[in-house]
C-alpha cells in the first residue's frame, strides 16, 4: 500500500490524505484550512497526478475534515463518498453556511459553487457504524466506522484489503461528554494507524472539574447582573454548553436565567435531534417521546437583530451561546464587541484557536494588566475591561487516551497526524518510547511506500445470519416475527445495525437514505428491539421477560403516586414518597425500611405488578420515629439525654437520664426490634447494657509497649495481600485496645488468625474496625470498570448494611463480564456490586 499526504500532516487542518491498496485508491477526509481562499485547500495536484480516486470516506463533517469535498467529488464524479448518516446531515448545514460566507466576502473568490455542493450530497452513502461494507466494485477492500466521540457521527475509519489494514482515527475522544458517547475502540490489529496528535503534549484536565468552573463563573455574573459569552464551535462545543448549563439549571446549581442561543449553533441543534440514534441515551429517548432536547423557558433561539438588540439592552444576567468559536465571525463578535467594555461581563473560551484569531488574542490577555487590554473585532479595537478565562472542553483525546488507542490496536507502523509539528514531534518520541512499533511524523506532500509480507488477519467477524427474505416492507406488525427470528438465532446480546436489520428481513443490500429512516423510526419506536445503551446505532431484541412486562399497562405517574399511597395503612410509616421517571422507579421511605420490605413484602409486589413501576426503598430509617417509638416504650419520667443513630451498623445507642432495671431495658429492646427490625442499645447509669466488642481484661504488665505492638502488627501485614490502612489504639470502659483498619471489616475477617495470634504475641486486644474505607472501595470500583472499559455515569454508592457497592453503567453486561467483575472485587474490597442500567 502508498500513503500520500495531501493535507493534516505537521497542522490542524486541510485534512487530507490518499491511500492506494489493492490497486485503487481511497480518500481519508478532504478538509480546509482556516485562513480560507485557495491557500486553505490540500495539495489536490498530487491526488490527479496519481489518477484521481475510486472513493471517498469521511471521518466526521467539520469543517478541516470535509471543506474541499465539493471541489473533489466534482473533479471525480464517479467516486462514491461514504460517511455516516448524521454526518451527512452536518455536513450539508457546514457547506452551505460555507458558501454564504464566501459569497459574502469582498475580493474573495469562491473556491466553489451551490451547484458543486448539491452534485456532490447526491454522491453520499451513509452506512451506520460497525456495518462492513464494501465501497468499490470488483474489489475485496471493506470499510468499517466505529464510534469515534467528538461529536455526532464521528468515525474511526478500519480499512481491510489483501495488501493489509489501516484504522484512521479522524478526531477521536475517549472521554463522555453531554451529547455523546466515547469512542468505542475494539481490539482491532490494523498494520498501520494514521491517528491525530492535536494535544498529544498535554494531560486535560478532570473534564468534570472544568465544567464545573465553567458553572461557577456563570453563576458569578448571573447574580451580579452581568453578561456572558460563551463563543462556541457550532458543530459539538456549542450543545455541550447548551446542555450544561440546562442541567445545572435543572439541579439548582444555577438559579433560573435566560440563556440565548445564536448563530449556526441553531441549525446543528437541528440536525442533532434528527439523529437521536447518534446521541447519549438519555437525549434519545427524550428526542423518541417527541421531548425537545436543548430549547425550554430558560434556553431561547435567537431569530433576528431585533432580538440580539434587546439582549444586548437587557438589565439582568444572561448568557449568549453563539458561532463562531474563535470569535472570527458569526454572532458572537456582534456580543463581543458589545460586551468587551463592561466590567460586569464575561467571555469565556471553551475551544481551540488558532494563531490569528481573536478568540487567541483574548487568551494572551489572560495575564496582562486590565488598564492594557484591547481586543480587534469587527476592525474595532476595543478596551477589553469585561471578565475573561479558558475552559478546557476539548472534543480531542489526550496523550493518555491517544496512548490508549495504541496499546489497543497494536500496530505495526503508527503515522501521527493533525496537531502542531512540536505537539506531534513530543508526543512521537513518547510513542517511540512505549510502544512496539515504527513512529512516523509525517510532513504534507511526502509518501511512505509500504509493504507487509504478511499483513494482519481480522480476529472477529460476525457470523453473517440467513435472511428472511420477505418481499414485504416492513412494518410494526412484523417486529414480533423479526424478533422471534433473531432472539432464538442469537439472544438479547448481539447488536443489528440498520443495514443489518434491513438485509436480515429483506436479503437485500438496499440502503437508501429513504428506507434507512423508515427502518431507524420503525426500530426507536417498537417494543421488541431496543437501541444499545452506549452505541444506539445498535438494536438488540429485548429480553422475553422484558415484553412480558411491557404488555402490562403502565400507570400514569400520580395516579401511580396515588395508588402507593392508599395502599399502604398508616402503620407502615411511609412517609414520603417520589419517583424517577425516566427509570419508572418509585421511591418509599418508611420510618423502618427493614421491617416494611419484610412487613409489606406482598403490597411490593403488587405496586410492581399493577402499576408497571419497579419499587425502591431508601434504605435509612427516620430517626424522628425511632425517637417518637423509643419514648413510647421508656417509663413516665425517663428521659433520653443522647441518641445515636449508627446507620453503617444498623442500630440505635440511647443514654438515659435515670437507671432502668436489667429487665426493664430487655423488655425496651424486644419490643423496639419487633416494631422497627432495629437493634437498640441502652446506656444506663453509665454502664453499657450491650456491647458489640467483646474485650477482655487484660494484665498493664504483660501487655507490650505500644510503638512496640504496633510495628509488630506492621511488619505481619506487610506482605499481605490486602493493605493495612490504619492501627489505632481505643479504650471502652477502661479497657485499652488496638483497632484495625482495613478497606472494609470484610477483608480484615479474611486474617482473624493472623490477628489471634497477635493478640497472643502483644498481650493487647485487637480489634477490627467496623467501618469501611468508602473512598477506597469506590476508587476501586472505578479502576476496575476502567480497566474493563465501561464507562460508570455517576459515583458509585456504597451501601454498608448490605456490603455492597451500586453502580449506574450505559452499557448492558454480558453474564460473564459481570461475574468477573464481582469476582474480583470481592476479592480487593469483601464487598459485593449492584450492577444497574
Amino acid at each position: 500500500m502508498k500513503l500520500v499526504f495531501c493535507g493534516g500532516a505537521g497542522e490542524v487542518g486541510a485534512s487530507c490524505y490518499l491511500l492506494c491498496i489493492d490497486g485503487k485508491k481511497i480518500l481519508l477526509d478532504c478538509g480546509t484550512r482556516m485562513k480560507g481562499g485557495k491557500d486553505s485547500l490540500p495539495d489536490l495536484r498530487r491526488i490527479q497526478e496519481l489518477g484521481g480516486v475510486d472513493a471517498i470516506i469521511i471521518s466526521h463533517a467539520h469543517m478541516d475534515h470535509t471543506g474541499s469535498l465539493p471541489i473533489v467529488s466534482k473533479e471525480y464524479p464517479e467516486a462514491k463518498i461514504y460517511m455516516t448518516h448524521a454526518t451527512k446531515d452536518l455536513i450539508r448545514v457546514l457547506l452551505y453556511d460555507s458558501l454564504k460566507i464566501m459569497n459574502n466576502a469582498e475580493g474573495e473568490i469562491p473556491i466553489y459553487a451551490e451547484k458543486h455542493v448539491q452534485e456532490m450530497l447526491s454522491r453520499i452513502i451513509c452506512y451506520s457504524p460497525q456495518y462492513t461494507f464494501e465501497p468499490i466494485k470488483d474489489s475485496d477492500i471493506k470499510i468499517t466506522f466505529y464510534n469515534a466521540g467528538h461529536i455526532a457521527g464521528a468515525a474511526l475509519i478500519y480499512i481491510q484489503g489483501k495488501e493489509g489494514t489501516l484504522l484512521y482515527t479522524g478526531d477521536v475522544s475517549g472521554v463522555e461528554q453531554q451529547t455523546v458517547n466515547a469512542a468505542t475502540v475494539p481490539k482491532l490489529r490494523p498494520d498501520v494507524l494514521i491517528m491525530e496528535s492535536t494535544y498529544g503534549d498535554k494531560l486535560h484536565s478532570n473534564r468534570q472539574v472544568e465544567e464545573e468552573r465553567l458553572i461557577e463563573i456563570v453563576k458569578e455574573n448571573i447574580l451580579n447582573k452581568g453578561k456572558i459569552l460563551i463563543p462556541a464551535f457550532a458543530l459539538g462545543r456549542a450543545q455541550e454548553i447548551i446542555l450544561l448549563l440546562k442541567k445545572a439549571i435543572n439541579k439548582g446549581k444555577l438559579p433560573k436565567f435566560k440563556i440565548y442561543v445564536d448563530g449556526m449553533v441553531k441549525d446543528i441543534n437541528r440536525m442533532y435531534k434528527l439523529n437521536p440514534n447518534y446521541l447519549k441515551r438519555n437525549l434519545a429517548k427524550k428526542i423518541f417521546k417527541g421531548n425537545d432536547i436543548f430549547y425550554d423557558d430558560n434556553i431561547i433561539p435567537v431569530s433576528n437583530n431585533e432580538i440580539r438588540d434587546e439582549i444586548v439592552n437587557l438589565d439582568e444576567g444572561l448568557c449568549v451561546v453563539s458561532s463562531s468559536g474563535m470569535l472570527k465571525g458569526g454572532p458572537s463578535t456582534f456580543y463581543a464587541e458589545k460586551f468587551a467594555s463592561d466590567e460586569r461581563n464575561y467571555i469565556a473560551i471553551t475551544g481551540y484557536q488558532d494563531e490569528e484569531a481573536p478568540g487567541k488574542e483574548i487568551l494572551d490577555l489572560l495575564d496582562t494588566d486590565e488598564k492594557d487590554r484591547y481586543i480587534n473585532i469587527n476592525d474595532k479595537n476595543i478596551p477589553l475591561k469585561c471578565g475573561i478565562g479558558k475552559y478546557g472542553l476539548s472534543a480531542h483525546g489526550d496523550k493518555v487516551e491517544l496512548m490508549g488507542i495504541i496499546n489497543r490496536t497494536t500496530p505495526r507502523k503508527i503515522f501521527l497526524v493533525h496537531g502542531d509539528k512540536d505537539v506531534i514531534s513530543i508526543f512521537a518520541n513518547e510513542v517511540n518510547r512505549d510502544a512496539r512499533a515504527q513512529v512516523y511524523v509525517p510532513s504534507n506532500g511526502e509518501e511512505y511506500d509500504i509493504r507487509f509480507k504478511n499483513p494482519r488477519k481480522q480476529l472477529f467477524t460476525m457470523k453473517k445470519i440467513k435472511p428472511l427474505y420477505k418481499r414485504v416492507q416492513i412494518t410494526e406488525k412484523d417486529m414480533l416475527e423479526l424478533w422471534q427470528y433473531l432472539y432464538k438465532l442469537t439472544g438479547v446480546n448481539v447488536g443489528y445495525s440498520i443495514e443489518d436489520i434491513i438485509y436480515i428481513w429483506s436479503g437485500q443490500s438496499n440502503f437508501s437514505e429513504e428506507k434507512v429512516i423508515e427502518y431507524r423510526k420503525i426500530l426507536n419506536n417498537t417494543k421488541y428491539f431496543t437501541p444499545n445503551s452506549r452505541r444506539l446505532f445498535l438494536y438488540h431484541p429485548v429480553k422475553e421477560e422484558e415484553l412480558i412486562q411491557e404488555e402490562s399497562t403502565e400507570m400514569e405517574m400520580n395516579d401511580m403516586l396515588a395508588f402507593v399511597n392508599d395502599i399502604f395503612p398508616k402503620e407502615a410509616g411511609l412517609y414520603k414518597t417520589g419517583a424517577r421517571y425516566e427509570d419508572k422507579i418509585v421511591l418509599l421511605y418508611f420510618n423502618f425500611p427493614d421491617k416494611a420490605k419484610e412487613t409489606y413484602k406482598d403490597k411490593i409486589q403488587k405496586i410492581e405488578r399493577e402499576t408497571g413501576w419497579k419499587v425502591e426503598i431508601n434504605d435509612d430509617c427516620n430517626q424522628g420515629a425511632a425517637e417518637e417509638l423509643i419514648y413510647s416504650l421508656l417509663p413516665r419520667g425517663v428521659m433520653i439525654d443522647k441518641l445515636s443513630y449508627y446507620r453503617n451498623k444498623g442500630y440505635f445507642s440511647i443514654d438515659l437520664s435515670k437507671d432502668i432495671d436489667i429487665d426493664g431495658i430487655s423488655r425496651i429492646q424486644e419490643e423496639f426490634e419487633r416494631k422497627s427490625g432495629m437493634k437498640l442499645v441502652i446506656n444506663s447509669n453509665g454502664q453499657l447494657k450491650t456491647e458489640e466488642l467483646s474485650l477482655k481484661i487484660k494484665d498493664k504488665g504483660e501487655m507490650m509497649e505500644q510503638n512496640k505492638a504496633f510495628n509488630i502488627i506492621e511488619s505481619v501485614f506487610l506482605g499481605k495481600r490486602h493493605k493495612l490502612f490504619k492501627k489505632s489504639k481505643k479504650v471502652l470502659n477502661n479497657i485499652p485496645y488496638i483497632e484495625l483498619s482495613f478497606v472494609s471489616p470484610q477483608i480484615g475477617y479474611l486474617y482473624k488468625d493472623a490477628i489471634e495470634q497477635l493478640e497472643k504475641e502483644t498481650g493487647w486486644n485487637i480489634t477490627i474496625n467496623q467501618n469501611p474505607n468508602q473512598n477506597e472501595i469506590i476508587k476501586t470500583v472505578k479502576m476496575l470498570f476502567r480497566e474493563k472499559g465501561i464507562p460508570i455515569k455517576k459515583n458509585p454508592s456504597v451501601y454498608i448494611n448490605e456490603a455492597m457497592v451500586k453502580v449506574s453503567v450505559d452499557e448492558e453486561l454480558d453474564d460473564e463480564l459481570r461475574h468477573q467483575i464481582e469476582e474480583e472485587l470481592k476479592m480487593e474490597t469483601g464487598y459485593g456490586i449492584n450492577v444497574e442500567q
